[in-house]
C-alpha cells in the first residue's frame, strides 16, 4: 500500500536513492573495518585529519572538543526523545519509530562491534577501543532524524533537494563531533568515519524497514 496524508511516508524522496546510500555506507564502513582490524596504528588519512585539526588553533580546538557532548549517549537520549515527542505532536508516527530504533540500533553496534574489530587507540582495554566512533554515529543518528523532520515538513518533493537536506544535517553533525573526538585524542578520523557510516546504514536502513511495514498496514482507502 502505498502512504495516505494520514500516514505520510517517513523517507518520502529519499525512498528511492536511500538502499544506494545505505549500501554505500556499508561498504566504506566494512573497509575500514577490515583494513584497520586489530592496528593500533593512525594510517595516512588519521595523520593528515589529526595534523588538519590540530592546525585549527587553540580556541578552535577548544570549541571542537566542548563539542563531542553532542554525541554522547546521555545527549543523544534527550535529543531522540525530543524528536520523538515532537513527531508524535506532529502525527509523524514513523518518524518517533525512528527516534527511538535509529539512534538505539547505533549505539549497541558501535559499541558491540568495537571489540569484535579490535581497533584500539592508547591502551588496549575497553576505553581504549576506538572504531567505530559511537560519538559521531550517535550525533550523525540525530542529525537524520531532523534531515527526515525536514523533509517531512518543508515542500521538498524532489530527490536533489532532500538529499542535500540529509546532507545538510548529518555531515555537520558528524563532522563537527568527529572532529572534536580527534582533537581530544579519543578517536583517528577513520574512527569517526566508520561511525559516521554505522549511523547512516542503520537509521536509513531502519528507515526503509518501518515505512515498508507501516505501508502494508495502511488499508486502502474505499472509493464509492
Amino acid at each position: 500500500m502505498r502512504p495516505t496524508p494520514d500516514h505520510p511516508s517517513l523517507l518520502g524522496p529519499l525512498r528511492r536513492p536511500a538502499p544506494l546510500i545505505v549500501a554505500a555506507a556499508v561498504a566504506v564502513f566494512a573497509v575500514l573495518a577490515w583494513v584497520y582490524r586489530g592496528d593500533a596504528a593512525a594510517g595516512r588519512i588519521d595523520r593528515r585529519a589529526g595534523s588538519a585539526v590540530d592546525a585549527l588553533g587553540h580556541r578552535s580546538g577548544s570549541l571542537l572538543a566542548d563539542a563531542v557532548t553532542f554525541g554522547s549517549p546521555p545527549t543523544v537520549v534527550l535529543c531522540a526523545l525530543l524528536v520523538a515527542g515532537l513527531a508524535l505532536y506532529l502525527r509523524r508516527r514513523r518518524l518517533a519509530v525512528l527516534a527511538v530504533v535509529g539512534p538505539g540500533l547505533t549505539g549497541v553496534a558501535t559499541t558491540v562491534l568495537k571489540p569484535l574489530i579490535g581497533r584500539t587507540i592508547g591502551t588496549a582495554t575497553a576505553d581504549g577501543y576506538a572504531f567505530p566512533s559511537g560519538h559521531t554515529g550517535g550525533a550523525v543518528s540525530i542529525g537524520l532524524l531532523v534531515a527526515l523532520l525536514l523533509v517531512g515538513l518543508l515542500p521538498v518533493a524532489r530527490t536533489g533537494p532532500a538529499v542535500a537536506t540529509l546532507a545538510a544535517t548529518a555531515l555537520p553533525a558528524g563532522g563537527t563531533v568527529g572532529a572534536g573526538m580527534v582533537r581530544i585524542g579519543a578517536h583517528y578520523a577513520t574512527d569517526t568515519v566508520g561511525g559516521f557510516c554505522a549511523a547512516v546504514a542503520l537509521g536509513l536502513g531502519a528507515a526503509l524497514v518501518i515505512d515498508r511495514v507501516a505501508d502494508r498496514r495502511v488499508r486502502p482507502v474505499r472509493t464509492t
